[in-house]
């Protein structure tokens, strides 16, 4: 049989693969958090996904939990904010922005706590200019990281409650007897209806950025009193 004859029947030949890039690792990492959670990402199943050997992600990635810092990294990457503007206006953008892609993928939050500067660029940018919106606010220096650690736990904890509350008992379906016993709970019903989420999250926020304008406002009318 002749080469040709032999290329012939052993079927078309092989692409060769051009190599695998740090960008098509993450977005393959990302559609498989999406679609199968925490638990079902890993780096086998990413190179499943990818059509590779696992072993060809380690030229890009180093293990699942690098992989999950560079993801939280490109789903906070479009979170900005105008250079110019009252502080409090520019903040409150920022973590609207900051609640609405962590919405979509809540499973990063943990990243954020065990990571510190082992984070990504892009989410350490957002950090940083969370913390320097704070100061603009005029709190005391040895404030604004208590009201940047406040603000982050509001926004975090928020996301974690309202992305678990589909499977979360809704207080309006109470037992008989909760209105004798729990009183409270089933007048004012703290329910978690989505509906009622985006007004409770700025509800929240207001209430934040305005103990953060009294206390910067307390700050300045001591200084004056002082001098």
């Amino acid at each position: 049989m002749s080469r040709d004859e032999r290329r012939e029947a052993a079927g078309p030949a092989k692409r060769k693969r051009t190599p695998l890039t740090l960008a098509e690792v993450v977005a393959a990492g990302s559609r498989l958090l999406d679609e199968e959670g925490v638990g079902g990402l890993s780096m086998r199943a990413v190179a499943r996904r990818l059509g590779v050997g696992h072993g060809s992600l380690y030229w890009q990635v180093r293990d699942k939990d690098e992989l999950l810092r560079l993801i939280l990294d490109d789903t906070l990457r479009d979170i900005d904010v105008p250079a110019e503007g009252p502080w409090d206006e520019r903040l409150t953008r920022l973590l609207v922005a900051a609640r609405l892609a962590l919405r979509a993928r809540p499973e990063l939050i943990p990243v954020l706590w065990k990571a510190g500067w082992d984070l990504g660029g892009e989410t350490l940018r957002v950090a940083d200019l969370f913390l320097e919106l704070i100061a603009e606010s005029g709190l005391p220096e040895d404030e604004v990281s208590h009201a940047y650690w406040t603000a982050l736990v509001f926004v975090l904890g928020f996301v974690m409650a309202e992305t678990s509350a589909s499977t979360t008992r809704r207080y309006a379906e109470r037992p008989d007897d909760a209105a004798e016993r729990y009183p409270h709970l089933v007048r004012f019903a703290p329910g978690t209806e989505p509906e009622l989420m985006d007004t409770r999250f700025h509800f929240g926020l207001e209430e934040l950025i305005t103990s953060m304008r009294a206390r910067a406002a307390h700050q300045d009318q001591h200084t004056d009193q002082n001098h």
